[in-house]
């Protein structure tokens, strides 16, 4: 346990550190003069060029314009130095600095702050180069220059960085965000955000903020708790908040409130592991729409993604599929849907990736009736087929090299696929001899494997993956091993680029996927190298949040078997990532009470939701709601491969802020306060 001694000691060598840094020394009052006394009336680069080519000022005269110095000062010949402007919109423009001595030299270092007067001329071109770019064929020639604050050494090395400005160290995230291209990010975050905002008010959406401090309940992820100093005033231990992982129950309070329709750009808490899509602090769009079926929110929905997608997006086009071919959103004006069954026999996991449609999972028990012998619960036989893949110059050591480490166990929760590559007739033939869940196939069979193998029209350079699953209705293994094994095709660009069928490279395909078992079993805890999820009977958990409501129709079934419930549950899923999720929810106590109680089994239902009940209880209307991961569907709408991004100081892979140093130690002494002790360290 660390003493407060140590803590306060550990503040007095950071102190003596600053100390011996600035030396306690206070700037002269020039040096303050010159960094704090600048003049507002400035111009950009661009509006100075602008005037300048409509003649609205005469090529002498001069304007003010603020920036960093871009690129290192160099002297080219006798009172003649270089160096180069980049104003906060990004543009960039030479300076040319003729005095002497030199305006530049000496007290200007690379990303120093500073503001400039200068006249506008034409750059001299070489006789054989064409024009540039605006901004490239002109220069400033300096009158002034006031150093606003100059930078120091640090900077300067990380110059080299600017060109590649993802390996930018944490730390030093607000020098990488000066690069215009990572700043722009941010730029066209904001004009989406704008944009969203601007059609939620066309349609009569109303933004209500929600608190963030709540209170811990059995909701979904891991929760951040919060300490504070109140005691509970029967047991006497500390009460703590949690921050909300959603709004979910406030939005839901509000339909009770009487709003019509409602929406905010929420920050959102999950203490999970993370992962490039993932972050523990996040902003979600949330809606919520009082008397409202989740027909009415996806038909909104979808009219704002392909609206946001035709507008924001650049150089690509927003695709949904129908089942048979790919259609563009500019000639339809709705998202198709696929059921949670279809998508899950048909492509091995509930978020499919469909810039690849055709690229399928084959049920072979169905065509052959053969069923896997390896595990009773898990019968269905399933193939992938990837055609024409392996290189002809020498088909084994490609698979080996290239196709046969996607297969490796750490890719996968349980079991891995096994995987034939088709290297010569004999193997064309009977490929299925050498798989264990197929081995009983012989010559009693060979009715089975002619259809089977005229089914997967197996040749010379392709290869044929194996795997076993779960019944039809009743899949909750998620993802499957080849539904796995698909993911991880198509998310490598290499492998990926070979199944892509946009016209375009960067296009994306997006759909609803509905009918949603509402509970899934629970899970025993995956034992290391077990080969197939285990679960334990009779108990439940809900497959999205347990405010879902039933579908209709399989009503029936909650009270004996309510694995077999349909959720009237949405998911809009894009290119293999959930971009976002919705549900009717309940609106009536009585069966709320009863799926927190008998089904899912909640212990002081009523202490953790009963807020909830009563205001159901008051006339609360029938309602539905939506919410879009906005950081992931920015990284998505910009081409970026992390939502780390899109992000203006995002966390990294361990959710710590290494710009600010966050989270930190706290004294003792606060903590007790609190209430909380820290835990004695470990025996090594």
């Amino acid at each position: 346990m660390l003493r407060p001694s140590l803590s306060r000691s550990c503040l007095l060598r950071q102190f003596h550190h600053t100390v011996l840094k600035y030396q306690l020394k206070i700037p002269t009052k020039q040096t303050l003069l010159n960094k704090f006394q600048f003049q507002e009336d400035t111009i950009s680069i661009k509006d100075f060029i602008k005037r300048y080519e409509q003649g609205q000022g005469e090529p002498t005269k001069s304007y003010l314009i603020n920036g960093w110095i871009d690129s290192p000062v160099k002297k080219i010949g006798n009172k003649l130095y270089f160096t180069t402007l980049r104003d906060p919109q990004g543009n960039k423009i030479q300076l040319v600095d003729k005095h002497e001595p030199s305006l530049l030299k000496g007290c200007i270092s690379l990303e120093s702050c500073i503001q400039i007067q200068g006249s506008l001329k034409h750059k001299k071109q070489p006789m054989n180069q064409e024009p540039g770019k605006s901004g490239q064929e002109y220069e400033i020639v300096l009158h002034d220059v006031r150093c606003l604050n100059r930078a120091g050494i640090k900077p300067s090395q990380l110059i080299d960085k600017k060109g590649e400005s993802s390996i930018f160290p944490a730390e030093y995230r607000y020098l990488q965000l000066r690069v215009p291209s990572e700043q722009n990010l941010l730029k066209k975050r904001f004009e989406v955000n704008y944009y969203m905002r601007q059609w939620l008010y066309n349609n009569k959406f109303m933004e209500i903020e929600t608190p963030i401090l709540f209170k811990p309940t059995p909701e979904g992820a891991r929760e951040f708790v919060v300490p504070t100093r109140q005691l509970d005033q029967t047991t006497k231990r500390p009460l703590f908040y949690s921050l909300t992982q959603s709004p979910q129950q406030y939005k839901q309070l509000l339909m009770a409130s009487g709003i019509p329709r409602y929406f905010q750009f929420a920050k959102c808490f999950r203490d999970e592991d993370l992962r490039k899509d993932r972050q523990p602090e996040f902003t979600q769009l949330d809606m919520e729409l009082s008397f409202a079926k989740g027909s009415k929110v996806r038909s909104l929905i979808q009219d704002l993604i392909i609206k946001v997608w035709s507008t924001e997006s650049k150089n690509k086009s927003l695709f949904t599929w129908d089942s048979q071919k790919l259609i563009d959103c500019k000639e339809q004006t709705s998202l198709n849907s696929i059921t949670y069954n279809d998508v899950m026999s048909l492509y091995g996991i509930d978020k499919p990736n469909l810039i690849a449609p055709n690229l399928k999972i084959v049920n072979l028990t169905e065509l052959t009736g053969a069923k896997s012998q390896d595990n009773p619960k898990f019968p269905i036989i399933e193939a992938i087929v990837l055609k024409n893949v392996l290189k002809k110059a020498n088909y084994e050591d490609d698979y080996r090299n290239h196709w046969k480490p996607l297969l490796h166990s750490n890719n996968y929760n349980y079991r891995s696929p096994f995987g034939i590559p088709i290297t010569n007739e004999e193997t064309c033939q009977n490929w299925y001899k050498n798989i264990p869940m197929l081995s009983h196939l012989g010559d009693s069979t060979q009715e089975q494997v002619k259809k089977m193998n005229r089914s997967l029209s197996l040749s010379l350079g392709d290869i044929v993956f194996i795997s076993n699953r779960e019944p039809d209705q009743a899949i909750f293994e998620n993802p499957t091993p080849l539904g796995r094994l698909r993911q991880l095709i198509l998310n490598q660009p290499e492998t990926a680029k070979l199944f892509r069928e946009t016209p375009g490279s960067k296009d994306d395909v997006a759909i609803w996927v509905v009918n949603f078992p509402l509970f899934s079993p629970v899970e025993t805890e995956n034992q290391k190298g077990a080969k197939y999820p285990t679960y334990i009977e009779d108990q439940y958990v809900s497959t999205h949040h347990p405010f879902t409501m039933v579908k209709l129709s399989t009503l029936d079934h909650l009270k004996k078997e309510p694995l077999k419930c349909i959720g009237q549950h949405y998911d809009l899923v894009m290119n293999g990532v959930e971009l976002g999720g919705g549900s009717q929810r309940v609106h009536d106590p009585e069966l709320q009470d009863y799926i927190f109680k008998h089904v899912l089994k909640i212990e002081n239902s009523h202490k953790l939701f009963g807020h909830l009940l009563e205001a159901f209880e008051t006339g609360t209307p029938p309602h539905s709601g939506f919410a879009i991961g906005f950081d992931r569907m920015c990284s998505m709408l910009f081409n970026r491969e992390s939502i780390r991004d899109v992000i203006a100081f995002p966390k990294s892979i361990t959710g710590a802020d290494q710009l600010v140093k966050s989270p930190a130690l706290v004294d003792d002494a606060v903590l007790k306060d609190y209430h909380v002790l820290q835990a004695s360290p470990k025996p090594k």
